[in-house]
C-alpha cells in the first residue's frame, strides 16, 4: 500500500474524469489519497468518498493583503510529508510546479499529470511566460508523466525530448459502465416531447465554437434540439450571457444544475446525437491533437450516442469507427444530423465499440498500477 499526495490547484477534479478514475482505481487497489486542492462557489464539491481518501481544502485568496493561494497550498503539502509520502501527483500547471520542488527536496517521487498540453512558442505565442518555463522544467525532470493518447505522447517527445519509457496514457474517461439504459433525463428536466436532442456537454466558450453551433440551429429541423449542459457555474461569462440571452426561437436550451459522475451517465444518455467543436484558431496544436483528451467524446460514446466533431486529423478515429461524423464548418452539422438519423442504430452500436476498444480505461490503469508500484 502506498500514500499518494494529490495536489490539483483548481477545484475542478470532477471535470477531469481520467484524473478522478485514476484515484478512484488506486484507493481500491489498497492505496491512500490525500488530496489537497482549494475551494471556489463556481465548482461543486468533490462528488466522490472513499475510506482511502482524504481531502483537504485550502480557502482561495479573497484580499489583497492575505497570503497567495499557492503559498497556502504549499504549506498544506508540507504539513503531509510526515506521513511517509510515496509518490506526488501534480494534477495542474501550478500543482505540478508545486510537486517538482517537494520532489527535488524531499526525494519523492513527482507524478506529473498532464491536464492540458504545455505551451510552446507558436504564432500566437512568441514569448514562453515564466509561468510556462517552470511548468516545462517540471514536466521535463518529473519521475512518471500521464497523458492521454499517443498523440499526446508524441508531442511530449517531440517538443521536450523525452523518452517513451517515461510516459504513460490514460484517455480522458470515467471508470462508470457503459451505459445502456433508456433515460429521460433531459426530456424531464427540460420537459421536451418528441424532439430528438443534441447535446453539447461540459466547456463552455469560444474555444468550442459555442456561439457558432448555436447559430448553425437554424438550418435544422424543428423537432431537434441543442442542449448545452454545463458542467459548473459560469454566471457573469460575457460570452455565455450573451448566448444565453439570444432568442434562439426555442431551438437551444441550456442544462445549468451540475450532476455527479453517475446522474452525467443518466443525462447524457437521454440525448440523441453528442457534439464536440473545437476551435483552431483559438486553441491551436491543443485542438489540432485533441485525440483521447475531450472528455465529452468519451462520454458520448460510453452512452451509445453518435458524435458530431470537428473535422481534426486525431479525431479521425470517429469516422474510422463509423460511430460519427467530422465536419469541416457549422454549416454542414445539419446534414450531418440527418445522415446519423437515417442509421442511428447502426452509428449508436459502433460508438459502443469505440469506446470499448479505444477509451476503455481497465488496460491503461493496470499498465500505470504497475509502473507505480
Amino acid at each position: 500500500m502506498k500514500t499518494f499526495l494529490l495536489i490539483l490547484r483548481e477545484p475542478f477534479i470532477d471535470k477531469i474524469p481520467n484524473l478522478k478514475s485514476l484515484i478512484w482505481y488506486l484507493m481500491e487497489h489498497g492505496n491512500k489519497i490525500i488530496l489537497v486542492t482549494t475551494s471556489s462557489e463556481k465548482y461543486p464539491h468533490i462528488s466522490i468518498s472513499h475510506k482511502n481518501l482524504s481531502v483537504v481544502t485550502i480557502k482561495p485568496r479573497n484580499r489583497k493583503f492575505e497570503l497567495p493561494t499557492s503559498l497556502h497550498l504549499i504549506y498544506a503539502c508540507l504539513k503531509y510529508l510526515s506521513l511517509n509520502i510515496d509518490c506526488i501527483i501534480g494534477g495542474d500547471q501550478i500543482a505540478n510546479i508545486i510537486a517538482h520542488y517537494i520532489s527535488k527536496i524531499f526525494h519523492i517521487r513527482h507524478i506529473y499529470f498532464m491536464l492540458e498540453y504545455p505551451q510552446i512558442k507558436t504564432a500566437h505565442h512568441p514569448k514562453i511566460s515564466y509561468l510556462d518555463k517552470l511548468d516545462a522544467k517540471s514536466l521535463c525532470t518529473a519521475h512518471i508523466i500521464i497523458t492521454h493518447d499517443r498523440w499526446h505522447q508524441e508531442f511530449i517527445e517531440n517538443n521536450f525530448h523525452l523518452i517513451s519509457s517515461q510516459i504513460l496514457t490514460l484517455p480522458n474517461a470515467s471508470l462508470t459502465p457503459e451505459f445502456k439504459l433508456h433515460s429521460t433525463y433531459l426530456v424531464n428536466t427540460l420537459q421536451l416531447n418528441n424532439a430528438k436532442i443534441v447535446l453539447h456537454s461540459g466547456g463552455f466558450g469560444k474555444w468550442f465554437k459555442c456561439k457558432e453551433l448555436a447559430n448553425s440551429t437554424k438550418n435544422w429541423g424543428n423537432d431537434i434540439k441543442l442542449v448545452f449542459h454545463l458542467s459548473h457555474s459560469i454566471k457573469g461569462n460575457k460570452y455565455f450571457e450573451e448566448i444565453y440571452n439570444t432568442d434562439y426561437h426555442d431551438r437551444v436550451l441550456f442544462s445549468l444544475q451540475p450532476v455527479t459522475t453517475f446522474e452525467l451517465d443518466e443525462l447524457v444518455a437521454s440525448a440523441d446525437i453528442g457534439i464536440a467543436l473545437y476551435s483552431v484558431d483559438e486553441l491551436e496544436y491543443r485542438a489540432t491533437y485533441m485525440g483521447l483528451a475531450s472528455g465529452k467524446i468519451g462520454n458520448y460514446l460510453k452512452c451509445g450516442l453518435p458524435v458530431i466533431a470537428t473535422r481534426l486529423p486525431s479525431l479521425s478515429y470517429i469516422e474510422d469507427y463509423h460511430c460519427g461524423i467530422l465536419v469541416e464548418s457549422e454549416e454542414r452539422i445539419a446534414d450531418a444530423i440527418n445522415t446519423i438519423l437515417q442509421n442511428y442504430d447502426t452509428y449508436s452500436l459502433n460508438a459502443y465499440t469505440c469506446y470499448r476498444e479505444l477509451w476503455h480505461l481497465d488496460q491503461y490503469l493496470d499498465q500505470i498500477l504497475s509502473a507505480i508500484s
